[in-house]
Formats: structure tokens, C-alpha cells, sequence
């Protein structure tokens, strides 16, 4: 066992997502991993009061009002769980207490103490799963950060995958307003003008839309830059921001201007839109600025919605088509004021003229107790509602797993049941995505067998239907 400090434990990388951590008297373990630390006998109960601070105060105000901390992407579809949060506190002091995680990982710091949480599988499967989604696989820096204590290089990490995919397509070119004193009469005609000069001389002053490159995006983009461009992640941008820099309208915008910025309506710039949310909060420095006296600083990320987004990303590649959670949702009645509530599962396909329904869950998987209550709940609610319309084929969860964990406990590569709903019988599955070791040096390859593995189990559902 180590001899630490609390304080210094929960600054650094021992605590991860989804697990549970005791602290009685000298020893601090981590329940899940059964990994036991030795404390220094000094009492900090400053410390204590930090974190009840972070689990009440911060986690109410912070979630109620859905503060922009948490960092999202597609929002149409995905949402944070504003019932998720950062920790959860019980105890009476700094010898006695339980802190258990959740789906939300980054780091919160106030005056000399701070909290950082880490994805449970490693940063290595973070930077997979940003990438992959979006077509963008790279090698996995093993450095990779701006500062151990933190998760801001999480931020940039995503907004250079998002600037590639969009970058595709060109540099976006946006309509803007032009005045220019020309010989052919383009747009609004300045009649004051010409009638007291241009008509002598046949020069026009006209007001007019025009596309061009230079514009408040290309300006955004160029600014972030600016900012962040020598962040060791960017380093193989180097081409696309001399582009960006090249286009710039105005050198030095002012913040105000930058965040006014608005989204694409043409669809075929639609892929800039996420840039243009993620740039604006490098812009703000919302990962380093919480401009909060009681709590100065914080960077949070909800690993469950982009799990959900590489699931989803996996299964569109793959040739199976999945229902918008946008687009198409079905409503149960509630009895109160607000009479609806929408049913939104996170993923529906169809393969071969039959329906499939999922929810995709980032937590652990319990092998003694099953699925969470709560969660079955909700998955019987959604094929029970969606088999008014439809016959639901099969059903279940998709859940990540440690390569040696599933090496242990799974014996035939899923967990298969049968459950009754609406007197007919439902395939129900409990499927796994392995993730390998975060150190293993030819991880991207393993990573990729792996999720090969788990499309063939769908496959093998599929065509048992």
C-alpha cells in the first residue's frame, strides 16, 4: 500500500468513471478495484468540505440550469443526463465517507484543492471513440495533454476531429454584405448617390449579398488558432490553419463578434455547426474559466453520450438503419399538467424488415444482479410502447467491458434471455463492446477487432430472427 494524502488522490488520475471509493480511518479503497491506498494521518477536513460542496451546491445549480460545462456535441440528438452528476458524497468526515462516480468525467478545482476524474478505460479509448465516429482514426499520443490535472486537452482533441470530417467539404463560404461602387448595377442602388454623382460619371454605389470565404466563420475558426494552434495535438494541422488565417476578414475580432456566429441552414455545410459550438467554448475558455468566486474552475464531459455516439456511428457504417432519436419518438401520458413524455430509446434499427431496440449504457455491467432496475423499467416501457406499432424482434443493453473482465465472465459472447411483453415473447441481449488494455502498443488494431467482434454478434442476431 502507498502512503498519500486525500487531497492529492483526488487531483491526480486514481479516481475513474463508475466506480465507488471508501475512506475509513487510514485506507482509502477503491470498492470495484479492489485497490487499497494508506493515508497520512493529518486531518484535512477541509477537503471534506470541498467535495460536499461539489456534491451539493455545485451539482444542483450546475445541472438544474444546465450550464454549458458539460460538454456536448449533436445536440439534436443527444443529451446530458441532468440527473448524472459529477459525484455523489456521503459521510460525516474526512476519515468516514463513500464517493461514488458516475458518467461524467473532467476535473473541478477551488483555490488549493481540486477533483479529477478519468474515463475508467483511459484516454486511449477516448481518443478511439471521437475519432472513429467521425472517420478520423489516429494513433493515440501517448502524451496527448496540456496539463495532468486537467481534461482541456479532451476539448481540443474533439474540435480538431469535428474541423477534419467538416473540412471535407471545402471551406465554407457564407453570404455577406457588400458595398461597392461599381459600372453594372448589382443589388440595391444607392439613389442619392447616383443622382448627385455616379449618374455624370456612370459609377453605381450598390448594396449587394455575395458568397465568400471570408466570414464570421472562417474568422471563428481562425481565431481558435490563434489561441490553441501550438497545442502539440494540432501539430499536424498545419496546412488547414494557414488556410484559415489566410481568409480572415478582420485580424483581431472581438469575443462579442466571435460568439455571435450563427449555425449553417445549408445542409451542406452542416458539419461546421458542431466546430462553431466547440470553438466557442475555446473561445470562452470554458475549460479553464468557470468565473464562479466558490468554484473557479471546471471542464466537464459526459463519456455516456459519446459512447452512445460511436455505438450508433458503428451500426450506420455497418449498413443497418436506425431511426432519428430526433426526428421520430413516441409519447406516453403522464396524468400531470405537462400530459406527455417522450420516449426516446437510444437505438431502433431495422435489418431485414424487423425491428431491433437497444439502449446503449456506459455503466458497469452488475454479472451477480443483471441489468439495473431502473433500467430494465425503462427498456420494458420502450418495447411495450414501440410494439403498439411495431413487433420488436429482440431487445437489450450494449455495454463496454474490459478485454480481461469479458475474458472471465462472458461465456458465449452475450448474455441471451427471453422476456414476456404484452403476452409475446422478446429475444432479450446483454451485448459487449471489449475495450483493450489503454497500454498496449498496437491498440487502435485491437480496438478495431473488437468492435469487428461485436458487429458480428449482431449479425448472428439478426439472422436468427
Amino acid at each position: 500500500m502507498i502512503e498519500s494524502r486525500i487531497s492529492q488522490i483526488i487531483k491526480d488520475n486514481t479516481l475513474v468513471d463508475n466506480h465507488m471509493y471508501e475512506r475509513n480511518g487510514n485506507v482509502f479503497r477503491d470498492v470495484y478495484g479492489n485497490n487499497e491506498l494508506l493515508i497520512e494521518g493529518r486531518n484535512e477536513n477541509s477537503v471534506f468540505n470541498f467535495l460536499v460542496d461539489i456534491n451539493s451546491d455545485f451539482s444542483n445549480s450546475f445541472f438544474e440550469k444546465h450550464n454549458n460545462k458539460v460538454v456536448l456535441f449533436n445536440s439534436k440528438e443527444y443529451e446530458h443526463n441532468s440527473t448524472d452528476s459529477f459525484i455523489s458524497l456521503n459521510g460525516k468526515d474526512i476519515t468516514n465517507f463513500t464517493l461514488q462516480t458516475g458518467n461524467i468525467i473532467g476535473y473541478i478545482s477551488n483555490g488549493k484543492y481540486s477533483i479529477k476524474i478519468s474515463s475508467r478505460f483511459g484516454d486511449n479509448f477516448l481518443k478511439f471513440i471521437i475519432s472513429d465516429a467521425d472517420g478520423f482514426l489516429e494513433v493515440p499520443n501517448r502524451g496527448g495533454t496540456s496539463s495532468e490535472n486537467s481534461y482541456e486537452w479532451l476539448l481540443v482533441f474533439l474540435w480538431k476531429i469535428k474541423l477534419l470530417k467538416a473540412y471535407r467539404l471545402g471551406i465554407p463560404k457564407k453570404y455577406i454584405n457588400q458595398k461597392n461602387k461599381l459600372r453594372v448595377v448589382r443589388g440595391n442602388l444607392n439613389l442619392l448617390n447616383y443622382y448627385t454623382v455616379g449618374k455624370d460619371i456612370g459609377i453605381y454605389e450598390c448594396e449587394y449579398r455575395e458568397l465568400n470565404y471570408g466570414n464570421d466563420v472562417t474568422n471563428l475558426i481562425s481565431s481558435v488558432f490563434r489561441k490553441i494552434g501550438k497545442h502539440n495535438l494540432l501539430s499536424d494541422c498545419t496546412r488547414i490553419k494557414i488556410t484559415f488565417h489566410s481568409l480572415v476578414t478582420k485580424q483581431k475580432p472581438s469575443r462579442t463578434e466571435l460568439l455571435q456566429t450563427n449555425h449553417f441552414s445549408n445542409p451542406y455545410y452542416y458539419h461546421y455547426n458542431d466546430v462553431i459550438d466547440l470553438s466557442k467554448y475555446l473561445i470562452l475558455g470554458k475549460s479553464s474559466d468557470f468565473g464562479d468566486s466558490s468554484l473557479e474552475s471546471a471542464f466537464l464531459f459526459d463519456v455516456s453520450m459519446l459512447f452512445e455516439y460511436f455505438v450508433r456511428k458503428l451500426l450506420k457504417r455497418s449498413g443497418y438503419f436506425l431511426q432519428s432519436k430526433s426526428e421520430k419518438s413516441l409519447y406516453i401520458l403522464t396524468g400531470g399538467i405537462n400530459n406527455e413524455r417522450k420516449l426516446i430509446p437510444d437505438i431502433v434499427f431495422t435489418s431485414s424488415g424487423k425491428d431491433y431496440l437497444f439502449d446503449v449504457k456506459y455503466k458497469h455491467f452488475d454479472f451477480t444482479n443483471g441489468a439495473k432496475r431502473e433500467d430494465l423499467f425503462q427498456l420494458h416501457t420502450y418495447v411495450g410502447q414501440y410494439g403498439n406499432h411495431t413487433k420488436i424482434s429482440a431487445c437489450g443493453f450494449i455495454h463496454p467491458i474490459r478485454a480481461e473482465e469479458f475474458e472471465k465472465k462472458v461465456k458465449n459472447d452475450f448474455i441471451h434471455n427471453k422476456i414476456k411483453i404484452n403476452g409475446h415473447e422478446v429475444d432479450f441481449y446483454i451485448l459487449f463492446i471489449i475495450v483493450p488494455d489503454n497500454n498496449i502498443d498496437d491498440y487502435i488494431t485491437k480496438f478495431k477487432s473488437y468492435t469487428d467482434k461485436f458487429l458480428d454478434q449482431i449479425k448472428k442476431i439478426t439472422k436468427n430472427q
